[in-house]
C-alpha cells in the first residue's frame, strides 16, 4: 500500500505538471520530512535557502478508494513584526541584508538601589521601538547576522508606598514622605530616550536564537509624577528637568525559545546624574 501511495502521489506530481505547468524548485531545504501511513503519504519541507521559516506539505490521502491530494507553501510560524529583504540577488542567492521592526514592552527592576526607595517591579514598565534595524547576515542560511538599530525608549520607576519623589532646590531628585492624612496612588520617575543599538544574534533553529549587545541611550527628557488623594481631592504634581545621565549604555539580551521571545536589559549607569538617588536600570519582558 506505502509503495502504491508513492507512486499515485508521483503519478499526480506528473500529471499536475502537465496540465498546469506547476514546478516547485526547493533550494537548500534545511529539512526533510517523508511520513507514510496505510493510507496515508505527507511530505514536510522546512526552510529553503534565503528563508528559514519557509514550509512546503503535500499530503495524499486515500479516501473511498480515491486518491486526494492537498498542498500547503507559507511560513512555519507567524511574525508580528514586518521586515523585508534589501540588496541585489546575485546567481540566485537571495539578498543577504534586511530591514525590520521591533517592539519590546516590559517592566523595570532597578538594582543598586538607594536604601530609602522601594520600586514596584510590575508597576514599573519599559517601552520600546527600534523603528527600523539593519540587518546584515553573514551566512546563506541566515543563521548568523548582525544588526544596527534606531529607535525610542521610555522608562518607568514606580513607588506605591507613603514615600514620594520631589525635586530639590539644585535640581537633584530627592525622596520624601507622606503626612499620615495623605492618600498616595503613586510616584515615579520617567525617561525618554533616542537609542543606537548594536547586536549579534545566532540562530540555533527554528525555535531557538539568543542574541547579546549594547543599547546607547540618549536621554532627552525626564521627569517626576506623584499623584496622591487628600480630603477627597486628588492632586498631581509633575516636575521636569530632574537632572538625568545624558547618555546611558543598556546591555541587551535577547532570546527565543520555542517562538516566545523575550529580552533582558542592564545597565551599568546610575539613571541619576551625582548628587541625585542613586540607581541602575534592569529591565525585562517581550521582544517582538
Amino acid at each position: 500500500m506505502k509503495k502504491t501511495l508513492i507512486m499515485a502521489l508521483l503519478a499526480l506530481a506528473t500529471e499536475a505538471s502537465a496540465q498546469q505547468n506547476d514546478t516547485i524548485v526547493i533550494q537548500n531545504p534545511r529539512k526533510v520530512t517523508i511520513i507514510s501511513g496505510d493510507s496515508l503519504q505527507k511530505i514536510i519541507v522546512r526552510g529553503k535557502e534565503g528563508d528559514e521559516k519557509f514550509t512546503y506539505q503535500n499530503t495524499l490521502q486515500l479516501v473511498d478508494s480515491n486518491y486526494v491530494s492537498t498542498t500547503n507553501i507559507g511560513n512555519d510560524r507567524w511574525d508580528l513584526m514586518p521586515s523585508v529583504k534589501v540588496g541585489k540577488a546575485k546567481d540566485g542567492k537571495a539578498p543577504n541584508n534586511r530591514i525590520a521592526l521591533h517592539l519590546g514592552i516590559g517592566f523595570t527592576n532597578p538594582t543598586h538601589v538607594d536604601s530609602r526607595l522601594d520600586f514596584s517591579t510590575f508597576k514599573s514598565w519599559e517601552f520600546f521601538a527600534t523603528i527600523i534595524q539593519w540587518d546584515h547576515f553573514l551566512d546563506r542560511r541566515e543563521r548568523n547576522f548582525f544588526s544596527l538599530g534606531l529607535g525610542i525608549d521610555w522608562k518607568n520607576y514606580r513607588m506605591t508606598d507613603r514615600n514620594f519623589f520631589v525635586k530639590a532646590p539644585d535640581g537633584n531628585v530627592a525622596v520624601d514622605r507622606y503626612p499620615l492624612e495623605y492618600e498616595p496612588d503613586f510616584s515615579r520617575i520617567k525617561v525618554f530616550s533616542l537609542t543606537a543599538t548594536f547586536r549579534f544574534e545566532h540562530r540555533f533553529d527554528d525555535s531557538f536564537s539568543i542574541g547579546f549587545g549594547p543599547v546607547v541611550n540618549f536621554n532627552t527628557y525626564a521627569s517626576i509624577k506623584s499623584e496622591y488623594e487628600l480630603l477627597g481631592h486628588e492632586y498631581e504634581v509633575v516636575e521636569k528637568g530632574i537632572r538625568q545621565r545624558p547618555i546611558t549604555i543598556d546591555w541587551m539580551l535577547n532570546a527565543e525559545f520555542f517562538n516566545v521571545p523575550f529580552y533582558v536589559k542592564y545597565s551599568d549607569d546610575d539613571v541619576l546624574k551625582a548628587g541625585g538617588l542613586k540607581f541602575r536600570s534592569l529591565s525585562f519582558g517581550l521582544y517582538l
